[in-house]
């Protein structure tokens, strides 16, 4: 049962962050450093997940 708490939680950092990415990525005033944090995030959570 933890598990599959642990890792719907971890879909939602994911989507969180992936949303958050691509928000930042089309916006006017680029901040590559929160472009590369969420970036990471999501990749990280992707890990965990698969």
């Amino acid at each position: 049962m933890p598990s599959i708490i642990l890792t719907i939680a971890w879909l939602f950092v994911g989507v969180r962050c992936g949303i958050r990415f691509f928000n930042l990525i089309n916006s006017r005033s680029k901040d590559w450093l929160e472009i590369l944090f969420y970036l990471s995030v999501t990749i990280i959570a992707l890990s965990v997940i698969l």
